[in-house]
């Protein structure tokens, strides 16, 4: 079965070709997909990835922080979670959908006054994307929270993850389809104030970007970047944040391209100062060289 049959076989799943992809990604920078695959259900997500994985190329998209497409586009199928945003709490547990916002898992535990999550509240991320990269951020992981997950091939209790250093077994080999979180019972008011604080301590920069740009692996990459004096920083219409370096920021008129170059050129600059390795935590769709 050719690339167009299989894609016509996944009816009554609303499939879309010929993509702009930039109105997918927080960079707004891309170029289109050849198919985009919009499931509405977890069986739906299942069914579109067991039927194109070993047959034909494809990439699964929450919310699009953490991604740089390139212009290009993608020769491929982009399959969207964003549908997928269901949140069911009962007692302690929360089962919440892989393009559920971590932000709406956070403050649906509050409002039910259950904590576990808050640390994560000024995290762009879905909860496929995150739990797959395990996100994190004051040294606390979304993974902390995490009671099992679902995937195409069936449900991992936490033990059986994988989970390291944004890092987990999921990561570019399955698709999560939902999550469970196991919260912890707590008084309203301290939820919120822990949320609020949490908010007052990460401030992401203005301007358009992916998140965090570099891994903190065993040094943080904003300092180095800093003390490498690549703030501000430009190539093109995109930027190293003033306010963090480990941000890049990517102007109305910014290109893929730019950005691309921009990361690399900070990542030979910091290894020629700082004899150090950025590595990156964004993931690349397309081609670039």
């Amino acid at each position: 079965m050719n690339t167009n049959d299989l894609l016509k076989s996944l009816y009554p799943i609303s499939v879309r070709r010929d993509v702009c992809l930039k109105d997918y990604c927080r960079y707004k920078t891309g170029g289109n997909a050849a198919a985009m695959v919009f499931p509405k259900t977890a069986d739906e997500l299942k069914r579109a990835v067991t039927a194109l994985k070993g047959v034909a190329p494809y990439f699964v998209l929450g919310g699009g922080s953490n991604v740089l497409i390139s212009d290009k586009g993608f020769s491929g199928a982009v399959i969207s979670t964003l549908k997928l945003d269901k949140i069911e709490l009962k007692g302690n547990l929360c089962v919440a959908g892989a393009g559920a916002k971590i932000s709406d898992v956070i403050r649906a535990a509050a409002i039910n006054s259950l904590s576990g999550l808050e640390f994560a509240v000024g995290i762009p991320a879905t909860v496929g994307g995150a739990v797959a990269m395990n996100a994190g951020c004051y040294n606390k992981s979304v993974s902390d929270a995490v009671l099992y997950v679902v995937t195409e091939n069936g449900v991992y209790k936490k033990g059986e993850c994988g989970f390291n250093y944004r890092a987990s077994r999921f990561l570019g080999k399955e698709t999560i389809l939902e999550v469970c979180f196991n919260f912890s019972p707590a008084e309203y008011d301290d939820i919120e104030e822990k949320i609020k604080a949490y908010k007052s301590f990460r401030k992401n920069p203005k301007g358009r970007s992916c998140g965090s740009v570099f891994k903190n692996d065993g040094f943080f990459a904003g300092k180095v970047i800093d003390e490498a004096g690549l703030k501000g920083k430009r190539i093109g219409g995109a930027k190293v944040s003033d306010e963090h370096a480990n941000f890049i920021i990517a102007d109305s008129g910014a290109t893929s391209k730019d950005i691309y170059d921009l990361i690399k050129f900070v990542k030979k600059k910091v290894l020629e100062e700082k004899n150090l390795t950025l590595l990156e935590e964004l993931v690349y769709l397309g081609e670039f060289e």
